[in-house]
């Protein structure tokens, strides 16, 4: 069988059974296989793992202690962003492997999919993107297995690259060589790219014609000036200005016809959203977790007056892509950031259809080649008796499944 990757290296056994296992659950787009991988490594397991459909399916030999701990460490020590529903393994007939392979993915149409849903800047790329002397320094696109787009990039499953919008992006030697590198927390990022082969910005005005400079820092620029700026982000468009200028939150206002219902600001982080928010430590945690949720918090009456009209709460939010950590940390203050579409429309994820739509309300547009496929606005939640509450499951939440707690049958169908 075909293999795409350095293998793993056996143990010598005396008795070796083998085990067909498939896993369900969220498990594409987690770094399941590299995850698969390891494990083997450690165990002594050989064989191979794949995606299949929606499902990883793998084939495992090795002594049967060995195997135990194998399937017992799938279930009870997963990736951190996966969901494991079930671990399924039946006897199979032992193959000889001397190594343990992740194998091409196989095709399937029936059966229940469940896809990972994007996550947000991960704390290692983030020390990336401000590390001058690394290669993706300043890069809007930076990912990694742990972080970045996933549902809104994916076109088909299983989840491969090409079946994604990063399909246009071919990787370069040294994306290529992390992505074959079971040691790098890259193995199998299908998003992973670097200036040298990935996704690019520009900077245009509302007629198209492109702005010179740099386009984070000419944007950045922008805003502090006092404009409204469209940005292209994770699951669309959003739109931003200064949440401190009331002159120009008003004008948003009057642009995007949105006279009462709030906005939701974004700042740069934690500390920031302490100085301008009152918050408990519930809802530092859920502004700072994978998700970077809309949170409905107290606000410290620093902001402009239009940005929330008639609310005791705010929706504040950290950034969700490498892109608005970049913008904010270069404006220095919040930003509105709202979705962008004129009120009641669906948002805006293309390009001509962000000029067109747009081109009334926002001043600039940060653009970028990599296509959405799937439209999400941001999520909003809030904390009620210190537990989470989601109030709109969109980016970063769905379509992860609800578990109910009683068994119902399907509402449609």
């Amino acid at each position: 069988m075909a293999s795409e990757m350095t293998r793993a290296k056996s143990s010598s056994r005396s008795s070796v059974v083998a085990r067909s296992i498939e896993v369900r659950g969220v498990v594409q787009g987690v770094g399941f296989r590299p995850f698969i991988w390891r494990l083997a490594n450690r165990h002594g397991v050989t064989g191979w793992v794949r995606n299949r459909g929606g499902v990883v399916e793998i084939l495992a030999e090795g002594a049967e202690p060995d195997l135990e701990a194998f399937c017992r460490a799938i279930a009870e020590d997963p990736p951190p962003l996966a969901t494991v529903e079930h671990v399924r393994w039946s006897p199979a007939r032992p193959g000889g492997f001397a190594t343990f392979e992740v194998d091409e993915s196989l095709e399937e149409e029936a059966g229940e999919r469940l896809v990972s849903p994007d996550v947000a800047t991960c704390e290692a790329c983030l020390r990336e993107l401000f590390d001058p002397a690394d290669r993706r320094y300043r890069y809007p696109f930076i990912n990694c297995t742990d972080c970045g787009p996933r549902f809104t990039i994916i076109e088909a499953l299983p989840y491969d690259r090409e079946r994604t919008s990063m399909r246009a992006f071919p990787m370069c030697p040294d994306c290529e060589r992390e992505y074959r590198d079971p040691s790098d927390r890259r193995f199998h990022a299908e998003p992973v790219a670097c200036p040298a082969c990935g996704p690019t910005l520009r900077l245009v005005d509302r007629r198209g014609r492109a702005l010179e400079g740099d386009p984070v820092s000419r944007a950045a620029e922008l805003l502090r000036e006092g404009r409204i700026v469209a940005l292209k982000g994770l699951g669309g468009f959003h739109l931003a200005c200064l949440a401190t200028d009331e002159r120009v939150v008003a004008e948003l206002r009057r642009r995007k016809r949105r006279p009462h219902k709030p906005f939701a600001v974004m700042v740069a982080d934690l500390e920031a959203a302490r100085e301008r928010f009152e918050l408990s430590l519930s809802e530092e945690a859920l502004l700072a977790s994978p998700q970077a949720p809309i949170v409905l918090v107290r606000d410290r009456g620093t902001l402009a007056p239009s940005v929330a009209p008639g609310h005791r709460r705010q929706g504040a939010m950290l950034p969700s892509t490498p892109l608005h950590h970049l913008l904010l940390r270069e404006v220095g203050t919040p930003l509105v950031m709202t979705s962008g579409n004129v009120s009641d429309e669906p948002i805006c994820i293309d390009d001509e259809e962000a000029l067109e739509r747009l081109r009334g309300i926002a001043d600039a547009f940060v653009l970028h080649d990599r296509a959405i496929v799937a439209r999400y606005d941001d999520p909003v939640t809030r904390c009620w008796r210190n537990a989470p509450v989601v109030l709109r499951r969109a980016r970063s939440y769905a379509p992860a499944p609800i578990e109910l707690p009683v068994a119902v049958g399907p509402t449609l169908g």
